[in-house]
């Protein structure tokens, strides 16, 4: 299926605040903590469907980020607003779905020296992300359809966009596909969970799923906060 996942330093740039503040304190945070507390971040291989394969998982230090951005932030910018490292993993399906399946999820995260440096990160790349075409990037999807979602999940940030389109993912089976991105702020970490889905042959409601993926979301949010106030960044 041509459904590209877009990469997670994109995505994170499209976050908008949506109030709240954390009370988790900074972290005093190296490369090497980093390194240990970041994969503990992300979705972890319970936390998604048994059927989705884990297909790898990569650090991107700021150089490797920057050269992944395009037109987004350097790495003297990445440096500015004290990025330390990123994270991110990818689970797959390895056969279509008969059923509305969630069938492709992308999960990051990035840390920053302080809560504030990374809330001006994504603060600086809103102006960007308002001049994205997401129906240009979404072109192989028939009746394309883009609404920015509302859930209160606890995140000091997010931003939750849904691209939802027809498309025959075989011969004879023309279902909704739906690109869900969705960036979040739990103090001086964002995260990023994108999910590619499909729904049932027949099935026209272009919400499908939404629960499974919130819930993916929160999973989340509690790895990264759970992370921050466990004193391992600290400890180091």
């Amino acid at each position: 299926m041509k459904l590209a996942l877009f990469a997670p330093p994109l995505l994170a740039s499209l976050l908008i605040a949506c109030g709240g503040g954390s009370d988790t304190p900074d972290s005093a945070v190296s490369e090497s903590s980093a390194r240990q507390a970041l994969p503990g971040m992300v979705l972890q291989r319970v936390d998604v469907a048994a059927d989705l394969a884990n297909i790898g998982g990569e650090f991107s230090t700021n150089k490797e980020a920057a050269a992944g951005l395009g037109t987004g932030p350097t790495e003297e910018q990445l440096d500015a607003w004290g990025r330390v490292l990123g994270y991110r993993g990818d689970f797959q399906a390895q056969a279509a779905a008969a059923k509305s399946a969630i069938i492709a999820v992308t999960t990051s995260v990035s840390i920053y020296a302080t809560a504030q440096g990374a809330a001006d990160s994504i603060e600086d790349r809103i102006r960007q992300a308002r001049a994205v075409d997401w129906q240009q990037s979404h072109s192989d999807l028939e009746t394309f359809a883009q609404v920015e979602l509302k859930r209160d999940v606890p995140a000091d940030d997010m931003l939750w966009l849904r691209f939802t389109g027809f498309k025959e993912t075989r011969p004879g089976n023309r279902v909704i596909v739906s690109d869900d991105q969705i960036v979040f702020r739990v103090g001086q970490v964002w995260g990023f969970v994108g999910a590619v889905s499909t729904a049932e042959k027949g099935q026209d409601d272009r919400n499908v799923l939404l629960p499974q993926i919130e819930t993916l979301v929160r999973k989340q949010i509690t790895h990264m906060r759970d992370a921050l106030e466990s004193g391992l960044l600290r400890a180091q």
